[in-house]
């Protein structure tokens, strides 16, 4: 290819990765309730239904990696009887909330507070001790073997029993837009020289890649799907907004293309 053509595909890349970014932009904005953003708060409402539509309380859940504590905090709030287990670092900074916010929200709500680091199996939990496992936005950040947290999650649940699961899409089209422009998806180059090692993620996972996964963990994938979770935040021009719609519509219709991996799997 010569250099002329060279700089208009490149162009036409830029272009094109700028007109995805727009949809992307303030994905992490705060909202008016506590520090925690938006996004976050439209995916535990999501996941809440999902659970409630299986399990009513006092129904038994855990939340692996449960930081800033709002989802399950909101479990125990229903009734359900919750369990909570976190690394128990810097876990108030993930809702942006003030130095021991995280244990008075688990305390406030009967929520039982384990602290653990899931990378460590055996976790400190029974075996079919639990109707529900949850598990949001939290396998991309285990690097040692992530399978065994899924093999953990099938032990400790009952026969019958539910895994819930979001991660981050690899195979996201936005992705693939940033690739081809030369840009690494994932976490920045500053999480990797700067950040804490758990916070930032270890690998992102595809579609195919999470049903094997499972598989191999013993699970039964009982619903599969991605959804955008960013509609109603960042920028919010007609232009934006069409960009978001259009992004959400093609997560729906075409899920490897989407955002997140939403996984709902039983125990076999």
């Amino acid at each position: 290819m010569d250099l002329r053509r060279q700089r208009g595909y490149d162009g036409s890349l830029r272009c094109v990765s700028g007109w995805l970014r727009c949809a992307l932009e303030g994905t992490h904005v705060s909202s008016a309730k506590g520090n925690l953003s938006i996004e976050a708060r439209t995916r535990y409402a999501y996941v809440e239904t999902l659970v409630r539509a299986d399990f009513q309380p006092p129904a038994r859940i855990v939340e692996l990696g449960s930081a800033p504590g709002d989802q399950i905090a909101r479990f125990g709030q229903l009734g359900y009887e919750a369990t909570s287990v976190d690394i128990g670092e810097a876990s108030d900074a993930w809702g942006g909330g003030e130095i021991g916010r995280m244990a008075r929200l688990l305390a406030d709500h009967g929520v039982k507070d384990v602290t653990w680091n899931l990378e460590d199996v055996p976790y400190p939990l029974p075996s079919d001790g639990f109707d529900a496992v949850v598990m949001t936005e939290v396998f991309e950040h285990l690097r040692d073997y992530p399978l065994r947290s899924l093999q953990e999650s099938h032990r400790i649940l009952r026969p019958g029993g539910r895994l819930y699961l979001t991660t981050p899409n690899a195979a996201y089209i936005v992705n693939r837009v940033r690739f081809l422009h030369g840009a690494a998806p994932g976490s920045s180059l500053a999480d990797w020289m700067y950040g804490l090692p758990f916070a930032r993620h270890a690998r992102e996972y595809t579609f195919p890649e999470m049903d094997e996964l499972l598989r191999v963990a013993g699970f039964r994938t009982v619903r599969r799907e991605s959804l955008h979770f960013h509609l109603e935040i960042g920028r919010t021009g007609l232009a934006a907004r069409m960009i978001k719609r259009v992004l959400g519509l093609l997560a729906r219709v075409r899920p490897t293309l989407g955002p997140q991996i939403v996984l709902v799997a039983e125990k076999r």
